[in-house]
């Protein structure tokens, strides 16, 4: 099971080729250009790097601009709005439309992320409101699908986690291999999957009516991760529910018809998917390969920053094959997969240690066959501890137009390591 919920909210891909008449005030300086290609490959690590680097060769304003991406990627969030604001009120005049539409999808991101829906609805009207000038007409169809989502959660309000203590919960596997933790709603206990890679939390139709969720009058397009495959879905409510002794409160849903989250060749039903907006709220998080979970009252600092966000995707960045790469990081897939960014770097390794085959990738909707190289082991670096894992696919084609990662790793990486810790305050993942 690969990544069910890649919904658009990562549309903060650049769109510079459809400038508007005014000359732009950025890109006159080699340096410039040279930090833009590593935003559009999304390479925030080596980025933030490189700007620390050449930032007194370049103008306030080109640095502002690429530390408004930087605090974006590393959940900096207030931080990315004021980045924006101020691009926007001392340069709005000289920078052109496609610039304005970066900046207005960056802000919307940010708003999203600390549950600031209507502010985030009115930078996606924005980006509208520009539209026309943008030459990437699928980034608009997108930003359209957001508006829908983020209308409908206007009069929402925001998301409340309250940690009053430290909690150990326990997990354990549903019968696809998924972690699985417990959630009380309205006094009952469920099992939720537990998936860094849904951007939403999502629930059965059936469920959302048992769990008394308020359902808002929205219907919107979905896409499953991998499969591609597309289809309707609408929004709801909790008022409130627990993870241990952490009450979280106005949590969102997609709610999806029962049959999307039916996995057919198992014949088995994903009723409750706790995703990013939920986890990234819990702060820290220890998880055990003895099936416990715990969350500290207070997040911890480190000095290993191999952490970041695109959009509502985590990132991680690793060691492999003598090079430093970044990765998708999906505890709702239960093995890893590499994209086709991958096989173009190491196409003559694959060619030669990897055997072709067919294979059946499913999610939400449905399941899809493709070709692929099954490469004998992938071994990666997080820190000081290298493990391998076994088996891994190689995609030949790009699962998304706009792909710029490595890979999608699944628990066959997590679950190397007894305990794996994720920061969403200092921004690190390590492993034990």
């Amino acid at each position: 099971m690969k990544n069910f919920f890649l919904v658009c909210f990562a549309a903060i891909s650049l769109i510079l080729s459809g400038c508007g008449n005014n000359e732009s005030i950025f890109g006159h300086n080699a340096n410039y250009k040279r930090l833009q290609d590593l935003l559009d490959q999304k390479e925030y690590f080596r980025l933030k790097d490189q700007l620390n680097l050449l930032r007194t060769g370049m103008g306030n304003e080109e640095v502002l601009y690429f530390e408004a991406f930087l605090d974006n990627a590393f959940n900096r969030n207030n931080q990315t709005i004021q980045d924006v604001d101020s691009l926007l009120k001392n340069y709005g005049s000289e920078l052109p439309d496609s610039l304005k539409i970066n900046l207005f999808l960056l802000q919307a991101d940010s708003h999203f992320k600390m549950f600031r829906y209507a502010a985030s609805a009115r930078s996606d009207s924005m980006v509208l409101d520009l539209g026309t000038h943008a030459s990437d007409t699928t980034e608009i169809s997108d930003t359209k699908n957001e508006l829908l989502i983020r209308n409908a959660l206007r009069f929402i309000s925001p998301q409340e986690t309250s940690i009053q203590d430290s909690t150990t919960i326990h997990w354990t596997k549903d019968l696809l291999g998924l972690i699985e933790i417990p959630v009380k709603c309205n006094g009952t206990n469920y099992g939720a999957i537990f998936d860094t890679r849904a951007n939403i939390s999502s629930i059965s139709k059936t469920f959302a009516t048992r769990l008394g969720l308020k359902i808002l009058p929205v219907t919107y397009e979905e896409g499953s991760g991998i499969t591609g495959i597309k289809f309707k879905t609408g929004l709801g409510v909790a008022d409130s529910l627990f993870i241990g002794n952490i009450l979280i409160r106005n949590a969102v849903f997609q709610v999806m018809p029962d049959s999307i989250l039916e996995i057919g060749p198992a014949k088995f039903s994903l009723n409750i998917i706790i995703g990013f907006p939920i986890i990234e709220d819990l702060r820290e998080i220890h998880l055990y390969r003895d099936g416990r979970m715990f969350i500290p009252l207070k997040a911890s600092a480190s000095e290993n920053k191999n952490f970041a966000l695109d959009g509502l995707d985590p990132v991680i960045m690793l060691k492999s094959d003598g090079d430093t790469l970044n990765f998708n990081l999906d505890l709702g897939a239960i093995n890893t997969v590499l994209y086709d960014a991958y096989f173009e770097k190491f196409k003559l390794k694959i060619l030669k240690e990897a055997v072709k085959k067919t294979a059946d990738f499913g999610g939400a909707g449905g399941v899809k066959r493709k070709d692929v190289y099954v490469l004998p082991a992938l071994h990666l670096a997080l820190g000081d501890q290298v493990v391998a894992v076994d088996s891994v696919d190689v995609l030949t084609q790009k699962v998304f137009p706009k792909e710029r990662f490595y890979g999608n790793l699944g628990q066959d990486f997590t679950s190397k390591f007894g305990e794996i810790i994720f920061n969403f305050d200092d921004m690190y993942i390590e492993g034990r």
